[in-house]
Formats: C-alpha cells, structure tokens, sequence
C-alpha cells in the first residue's frame, strides 16, 4: 500500500539527510549484463525496448529501497513502481509514460497503447514519481555513465548501451542512478542479482 511518512519519521532520515544535503545526493554504477535470453525472446517476439524495460521495472518492484521518494518535503513509499520510457523522434527525444502490468502480454498492450497515444500527440498518463525512467543508448558502449539530475527529482534512472557479443553470449552495460538516501550498495548488489535471475528466467509466450 502506498504509504506518506514524515522525515522524522523516515528510518533512514539521518543517512537520507547527509546525502540529500549534498550536491550530488545519487549513486550512478554502470553494470555488465548477460542478456543473451532476452535478446533470443525479442528476435523471435519483437518489443526489444519495452522487453528490457518489462524486467528491469518488474526487479524494481521485488527491492523495496528503489520504491522511495521524496515528495513535497515528506517521504513517499509506493506499492508498485511505472515505467517513463524516453522515445527519439528525428533528432530530438519525448517521454511518455506507461503502468507496469506483470502479466507481460497485458504490459506489452499497454506499452503499444500509450507508445501510439504518444505518436498521435495525445496527452498521456502522469504518473509522477510512483515510476522509473528507462532509456536505451544502442549507438555506444559505455562502462561509466553520468546523466543530468535535480537532486529534489528521486526517481531512478536506467539506461543501456549497445548490446555486443562474447562468443554466445550477448551481453550490455547498464548504467542504475538511485538516491543515496535510500539506496545503498548493498540495495543496488540486490537489485542486481534478482536482475539477473529474472533475465534468465524470463520465459513467457509471444504476443502480437
């Protein structure tokens, strides 16, 4: 359940405070993935994008730490995190918005339904900070990767770089930007294993 809570209340308010009072409160780390699974699914099934984005949300949902946020000055904890995709449109970028669905072949519905209003020009959904923003940089590969940031904005930050190949495997580097104020290296190794374990495991029929 969705819950608001003081920062004095907040268990973490004196290490949120150290952080958050510096410059640059947020952890970036850029991450080698085996994505081999992922990317066998998506030449058969398509939605390489929205697929990456499936599991990288759905891991979000599974680590409570990646749920916090700082709202007007409170602390907010949300039941379950969207997703912002960022979208290229000729030589420029939008974003537009999407509810995260663990039914996958539901999620991708919704993805091509507010992927399309967007295309149109429609005004979607605002989730606010109850969300994660995705990005993919396919032309580069990258092993370090520091974006653009307001520090009162505490939403984390995914983006992924060109997908290369060791032998059989396909691998990418992923770069995670989290509050420091309510993540620690420990949440981040977290996230990162259940990661991986949700890459692997991923395993679903294809959809149209």
């Amino acid at each position: 359940m969705d819950k608001i809570i003081s920062l004095e209340d907040y268990e973490r308010k004196d290490t949120f405070l150290m952080f958050h009072n510096r410059d640059n409160p947020f952890l970036f780390l850029t991450v080698k993935l085996d994505i081999t699974n992922l990317i066998n699914y998506c030449e058969v099934h398509k939605y390489h994008y929205a697929t990456i984005s499936y599991v990288i949300c759905k891991t979000i949902n599974e680590v409570d730490n990646f749920k916090y946020r700082l709202v007007d000055g409170k602390i907010a904890y949300y039941d379950k995190i969207n997703i912002g995709y960022t979208q290229k449109t000729n030589n420029d970028v939008g974003f537009f918005q999407t509810e995260y669905i663990d039914d996958y072949g539901e999620y991708i519905k919704e993805y091509k339904r507010r992927e399309s209003d967007y295309n149109k020009g429609l005004e979607g959904v605002d989730y606010g900070q109850k969300q994660i923003w995705v990005s993919c940089a396919p032309w580069m590969d990258f092993t370090s990767l520091v974006v653009p940031f307001d520090k009162n904005i505490t939403i984390p930050q995914f983006i992924w770089g060109k997908f290369f190949k060791e032998g059989e495997k396909v691998f990418t580097h992923l770069m995670i930007m989290a509050h420091h104020g309510f993540v620690d290296g420990q949440h981040i190794g977290d996230f990162v294993n259940k990661l991986e374990k949700n890459i692997e495991g991923f395993n679903v029929e294809g959809v149209e």
